[in-house]
């Protein structure tokens, strides 16, 4: 759409141009003024962008990099390259050479990168594959970041459990079962680092409450459907219902590992300390934690020691928990017909308005807005290899589906154990893109713990 909206004055056909030339950052009115003005005019600043990539590094622009909401992906891709780039340029890093065993990957490189500075980590891979021919022109070092991060996530590793969805890991809080495990994990990290480093692609894709601790970003109740859909049902009702006389339970959860039986309270003195209805939501707060963060504590913050030694915090922490999967996953290659011809229905049916424009929508994406839908309501933008006709939800096989559902002043919301979308009953198309369009792009915000 048009940059307008400033009314008629002439002196400037260039809208963009004359308002933004007034708002270097001199002040925080001023940034607070230029913000209010991206915000309004988003796709045209985007274009900008798009067209003058050295925007965001002037005086002008650079404050959007504080609102990152306002950027879109390729844009803040774009930057994050750049500064990172910049930030080295002055910097020569050596070569790192690693002779590895294809069936021993993972350990064979623990063993070289273990014993390398961070600075050293920067230098430019060399991959051999020990009784292999080849020289590494780029392909072997691709195939080595592909080969170690499955032999990462693989169960025998006992580092990292994958979810019912059979598509997205989670640090394993019995990993404590392999010796090293934490020197493993810092490892991994350095992995990941690195291949954001060097703009390589993983086959790792790990669960949005993970992306989230890698962002710095608070993690929230809903997050635990990612991880256990059955434990989510339960916390939700107990939310949404007076649960006064009706549950038995204590601010202390009971875990069996390795045949026996521990009690671990959720605060101080928790196995004494009946939930009711007054604290009910601290203790879906503190159960929730316990779930996503304290029982993988360790293992998440010796991931995020390796991950940081190569990754700035304040850089990345650019990216959505969305964004940073297509960042170290790359953009699927989403058939819509595919989709399309498995996708089922609830409340609609295929001939059903709002469904007609909801495919006129969907055929209208982007790849990477395609990938934020896949996203949204699966809960990873990974297609299963045999296509949308073998995911799977909580239960098993479990096909794409969309469900009417009432009020039609919300966005679009999703179930990720079902692989469901809840559609409202949208009365015009145009409405219906707006609110689709939006939820992609802002639905992983979700509730936060303060």
């Amino acid at each position: 759409g048009a940059a307008g909206g400033s009314g008629g004055a002439v002196t400037s056909p260039d809208p963009l141009t004359r308002e933004t030339n007034v708002q270097s950052i001199g002040g925080t009115g001023q940034t607070e003024r230029f913000v209010a003005f991206a915000e309004r005019h988003r796709a045209t600043v985007n274009m900008y962008i798009r067209q003058d990539k050295a925007l965001l590094h002037n005086a002008s622009f650079s404050p959007l990099v504080r609102f990152p909401k306002l950027l879109d992906f390729d844009n803040k891709k774009f930057y994050f390259r750049s500064e990172l780039k910049r930030r080295n340029a002055h910097q020569r890093f050596g070569s790192v050479r690693l002779c590895v065993r294809r069936e021993y990957v993972f350990e064979d490189s623990f063993h070289h990168i273990v014993l390398r500075k961070p600075e050293e980590l920067k230098g430019k891979l060399n991959v051999v594959f020990q009784g292999e021919e080849g020289v590494d022109a780029g392909g072997l070092t691709r195939e080595w970041y592909l080969t170690l991060s499955k032999q990462m996530l693989n169960p025998d590793k006992a580092l990292f459990i994958h979810m019912s969805n059979g598509l997205t890991y989670q640090p394993n809080p019995s990993s404590h079962i392999q010796p090293d495990h934490l020197k493993y994990f810092k490892f991994a990290g350095q992995v990941v680092g690195k291949a954001l480093w060097d703009e390589q692609l993983l086959d790792a894709h790990f669960t949005l409450s993970m992306y989230k601790h890698l962002l710095n970003l608070p993690i929230g109740y809903q997050d635990v459907e990612g991880i256990d859909p059955d434990f989510f049902r339960n916390l939700k009702w107990m939310l949404d219902n007076d649960i006064s006389d009706v549950l038995d339970e204590t601010f202390s959860i009971v875990r069996s590992q390795f045949g026996e039986v521990l009690t671990i309270d959720l605060k101080p003195n928790g196995r004494n300390i009946a939930v009711t209805e007054d604290n009910k939501a601290e203790y879906v707060q503190l159960v929730a934690e316990q779930h996503l963060t304290t029982a993988i504590r360790e293992q998440i913050d010796a991931f995020k020691e390796g991950f940081q030694e190569l990754m700035p915090p304040e850089l990345i922490n650019i990216f959505s928990p969305s964004e940073l999967e297509l960042l170290m996953c790359g953009l699927p290659t989403i058939d819509v017909e595919d989709l399309k011809a498995n996708t089922e229905y609830t409340g609609y049916t295929r001939d059903s308005l709002q469904i007609k424009w909801y495919w006129s929508f969907v055929h209208s994406l982007s790849q990477e807005d395609l990938a934020r839908l896949v996203q949204f309501v699966t809960g990873t933008s990974q297609v299963p290899m045999e296509g949308f006709k073998a995911l799977k939800g909580m239960n098993g096989p479990q096909r794409f589906n969309i469900h009417r559902c009432g009020d039609t002043r919300r966005l679009p919301s999703s179930h990720t154990c079902f692989n469901q979308l809840d559609l409202p009953e949208y009365g015009s198309e145009e409405q219906l893109h707006k609110m689709l369009l939006t939820a992609c792009r802002e639905g992983f915000e979700g509730f936060g713990f303060s």
